[in-house]
């Protein structure tokens, strides 16, 4: 089931807590996040005496019912903070069920399309970038973008795959094409690199690379010369900086995490059916934008 969801902070850190609270989405268990929106700086609706708020929408897909997956919900917004006292009120953290593809629900405990789904910008201008299709029209409010969403941190997924999309088996990986390493060095070289602890097992000695920013990502990890190690996304968010190009280069684990929040895909496929154990994550939500043919590979270009 596809689930376009709304969330909305007025108190505190408002664009760390969205995306502390996407983050706490994204680990509900049977549910994979999709795509993301930018923020969006609002005024408030409903009740106009409190501050500005920041809203923005994702999609998600998942095998949890409606009002089993609002319970979710509510639980993150309690672990963040979220007190209800007055309807339309302040908030640290609100978050909504907007639509559901191929579903209407009316009930005490939900409505969707959400009862003021049609009549909010501040909830239809996010829900329309990560949902081109969706049919609205737009009131005119006063909704600004800003910075803060996982999306502006300019993440560029590289990855080598089989035509199966398979990149390693038993911790090794799959290929080592002398002009797929030569591209890769080319595109990253003077940036950021992100990758997992299993990724460095797979560098030469088992050392940063060189000529680039080396941020590992890794709860068991403590410490490496040479690289930065986070432990978490929230964490790895209060590290980079959206100037920057971050490209993220593995393993499996790390893209599955990042993907949501992916600009671009520069993926190598392989004219070959191999064993793997590991996979590179559906690019269904990307757009092939161009594909570069050679003797058993192509380089492919995906952007959102």
């Amino acid at each position: 089931m596809i689930y376009y969801l709304g969330l909305g902070a007025n108190l505190g850190e408002r664009e760390r807590t969205l995306r502390r609270a996407i983050e706490g989405i994204k680990k509900i268990p049977a549910v994979k996040l999709l795509r993301v929106s930018s923020f969006y700086e609002t005024e408030p609706w409903g009740v106009e005496n409190q501050p500005n708020f920041i809203n923005a929408a994702i999609k998600i897909s998942s095998e949890l019912a409606p009002l089993a997956l609002l319970g979710e919900l509510q639980k993150i917004e309690l672990k963040l903070g979220r007190i209800r006292r007055e309807h339309w009120g302040a908030r640290t953290i609100d978050i909504d069920i907007l639509f559901i593809e191929g579903q209407k629900i009316s009930s005490e405990r939900l409505t969707v399309p959400h009862k003021f789904l049609f009549d909010r910008d501040f909830a239809l201008v996010p829900l329309k970038e990560i949902f081109p299709k969706f049919d609205c029209k737009f009131h005119g409010d006063k909704i600004s973008r800003v910075k803060g969403s996982p999306i502006d941190f300019n993440f560029k997924l590289v990855a080598c795959a089989d035509k199966n999309f398979g990149l390693g088996y038993k911790n090794n990986l799959l290929f080592k094409i002398p002009a797929d390493l030569k591209n890769f060095r080319a595109l990253t070289l003077n940036h950021t690199i992100i990758f997992g602890r299993k990724t460095l097992e797979t560098f030469p000695n088992q050392q940063p690379l060189d000529g680039r920013r080396n941020i590992v990502l890794s709860r068991t990890l403590k410490n490496l010369s040479g690289a930065e190690i986070v432990g978490s996304v929230e964490e790895l968010f209060d590290k980079i900086s959206p100037a920057e190009e971050n490209f993220v280069i593995g393993g499996a684990q790390i893209f599955n995490e990042l993907i949501p929040y992916a600009a671009e895909i520069f993926l190598t496929v392989v004219n070959a059916e191999s064993q793997a154990d590991v996979f590179f994550p559906s690019v269904k939500e990307f757009t092939l934008q161009a594909a570069q043919i050679f003797d058993g590979f192509e380089f492919r270009r995906y952007s959102r």
